[in-house]
């Protein structure tokens, strides 16, 4: 008897031992379970400014893509994509009484997704990984700086007049008298500028028109010739006479 009960003694010393192994195990592994990509913070936050993130609560399909994430279900969510114009400054998982903020380019996730098997912290005795309770993502639009640059040309601008059937170099300036009164004068080297709907006329035009004047000076000569005549012939009767 008292040699089966030393047996039995050892027996259950040893089982203890195991169970009592086997309990710190468990217990270390679960400690060691938290997302070493998040900072975990006790209570709740339902805004982005509960969590300290810059920006605001982005929405889905527009600003980003995910898988999972479903709320009192799943355990895990992956963020898949993030618009381009977008930029996420940070993602909270919320399960059981605390949260887990995980902020792109630290504590080792990725700067640009995908962004996988985000979850919340541990939770419970057994320090379980909980049911997502609510989860959001926050961020803020992209900002883009247009520079625009002015460039200035400066041209010389040549303006060439050409006067046809011009006769002179004389500068005319000739006034246009318009149907409703109004009136304007130009010059030019042998060209005549006119208004629309005012006679036109130019220098060539002045020197084509008709000759309308009296032409009769030869008739002036003979007329003279017939009074000397006349006076010649009063003079020799008279002188006769006076002989």
């Amino acid at each position: 008897m008292t040699f089966i009960g030393r047996r039995s003694l050892r027996a259950a010393v040893a089982g203890a031992l195991l169970a009592t192994g086997f309990v710190l195990g468990t217990a270390t592994a679960h400690a060691a379970a938290e997302d070493p990509r998040a900072t975990r913070h006790e209570g709740n936050a339902s805004t982005c400014a509960d969590a300290k993130l810059a920006g605001s609560i982005l929405t889905s399909p527009d600003d980003y893509t995910y898988t999972r994430g479903k709320l009192e279900d799943d355990q895990y969510l992956d963020i898949l994509t993030v618009s381009p114009d977008i930029t996420v400054t940070g993602i909270v998982v919320k399960g059981g009484n605390a949260y887990n903020v995980y902020e792109p380019g630290k504590l080792g996730l990725p700067d640009s997704p995908p962004w996988t098997d985000l979850r919340a912290p541990v939770t419970g005795q057994n320090d379980n990984i909980p049911q997502l309770s609510h989860w959001f993502v926050c961020g803020t639009e992209k900002t883009t700086t247009t520079t625009t640059t002015a460039s200035s040309t400066t041209g010389t601008e040549t303006t060439t007049t050409t006067a046809s059937s011009a006769t002179s170099s004389t500068v005319v300036s000739t006034t246009s008298q318009s149907s409703v009164g109004t009136s304007s004068s130009s010059a030019a080297g042998g060209a005549v500028a006119t208004t629309s709907g005012g006679p036109k006329a130019t220098t060539q035009n002045a020197e084509e028109l008709a000759y309308t004047g009296f032409d009769g000076g030869w008739l002036i000569a003979l007329g003279a010739a017939l009074v000397l005549g006349g006076a010649a012939l009063v003079f020799v009767v008279r002188a006769r006479r006076k002989a």
